[in-house]
């Protein structure tokens, strides 16, 4: 379903870490629902860096008890806006994911443990963006969007096995909580189907350009199987902030 598109966050070799490789950067986002604002989980974030360069990151889920439930594996090299990832939910065997190689993608998904993996290989137009790779075009392109320059692009939805015209355009900038923020609307860039996702709000940092907060339709289920809608809130160590 296209409610997943926009958190879809590995084959490649590296998806095994280096024995004794440490994280540089380790930070979380609490996600709340969106009506209630009841806390419901965490996405815990460690970013490894090879040659100076973000190179992968591990994400481990945990509910609102603090139990895991889920981890995401998304490599960054060699390209950052389609990212090769895989997100395993514990709770009811739901994956997805992609390979990316050359010019070619494969996304797969299964939406429960006893269902077969679905997959399909895809030859997305460009601009292309998957998972977490959204990031990086923003912070590609900050000039362009903070001048106001409505940026289209194609997202690729692994368990829609199949990609999709989207667009982000400035809202405003503001302070958020005391920081310079950008404010972004993401949605699908077609007229139908823009009745049917609702857009997404995103704030990112000036300073940094690291994303602040989420709102919208998340990738994680609840436990019917059904997308939540958060806003997600994120927190950074000192060392993120002053870069």
């Amino acid at each position: 379903m296209l409610r997943k598109i926009i958190f879809m966050v590995i084959v490649f070799p590296s998806f095994f870490p280096i024995w004794g490789e440490k994280p540089k950067y380790q930070y979380f986002g609490k996600a709340y629902d969106l009506k209630t604002g009841t806390f419901i989980y965490s996405d815990n974030h460690q970013e490894f860096f090879r040659e100076g360069k973000h190179s992968h990151s591990e994400i481990s889920y945990k509910d609102a008890k603090g139990v895991e439930f889920g981890k995401k594996h998304i490599e960054f090299f060699p390209n950052t806006n389609l990212p090769t990832f895989r997100t395993d939910d514990f709770r009811d065997g739901y994956l997805e994911g992609a390979e990316v190689k050359g010019k070619s993608v494969k996304v797969f998904f299964r939406r429960k443990l006893e269902d077969p993996i679905s997959e399909k290989t895809l030859a997305p137009r460009q601009p292309a963006v998957m998972d977490g790779g959204f990031d990086y075009f923003v912070r590609e392109n900050w000039e362009r969007l903070a001048n106001g320059e409505r940026m289209a692009f194609r997202f690729l939805a692994p368990v829609q096995l199949d990609d999709y015209a989207f667009a982000v355009e400035k809202i405003k900038e503001d302070l958020w909580k005391g920081r310079s923020a950008l404010f972004l609307r993401l949605e699908i860039d077609n007229f139908v189907l823009k009745r049917i996702v609702n857009p997404f709000l995103l704030v990112y940092d000036v300073k940094t350009k690291r994303i602040l907060q989420f709102d919208g339709l998340s990738n994680i289920n609840d436990e019917k199987g059904k997308s939540l809608k958060v806003r997600i809130v994120y927190d950074y160590p000192k060392e993120i902030l002053l870069d």
